[in-house]
């Protein structure tokens, strides 16, 4: 579920859709963390927890997008 989740955050996002990406975002990131409460070894627990900051910083990028976006000059 957590990849399906990612996939369609990721293809919101290359659509423009901003706003409904950050949210599919979060809920990947919620997702990945949830299965990182059970042993994935070690290179998975790593793996899980990259992908978790990408998902992240690309959050980040949005909404900083978005705000400066609104801005009205």
């Amino acid at each position: 579920k957590a990849i399906a989740v990612a996939q369609k955050a990721s293809e919101e996002d290359q659509a423009g859709k901003y706003e409904d990406a950050i949210v599919s975002y979060q809920h990947a990131v919620k997702y990945f963390l949830h299965i990182l409460k059970e042993p994935q070894g070690k290179d998975g627990n790593q793996r899980i927890r990259d992908r978790c900051k990408e998902y992240l910083d690309r959050v980040d990028e949005i909404q900083y997008y978005l705000d400066n976006k609104k801005v009205i000059y």
